[in-house]
């Protein structure tokens, strides 16, 4: 893996995980406000699992290619 590849997967991982930490900060925000808003805490579950699983247990890379590896 090149220096550039290195460098592009390190800001995305760091991106994602300043988004994990503002998506939690304000599932713990709506939880405490109204917590009979059940739906927008399990959409904002949803759309963290999604990048979890993405960026971090690379599950996409089991679907692809073996030229998309490299």
């Amino acid at each position: 893996m090149d220096e550039n590849k290195k460098k592009e997967a390190y800001q995305i991982g760091v991106s994602v995980m300043i988004l994990l930490v503002v998506l939690t900060i304000g599932e713990f925000f709506l939880g405490a406000v109204a917590s009979s808003w059940w739906a927008p805490l399990l959409g904002v579950a949803a759309i963290k699992a999604y990048f979890v699983i993405k960026e971090y247990m690379h599950l996409p890379r089991l679907f692809a290619g073996e030229e998309e590896m490299h």
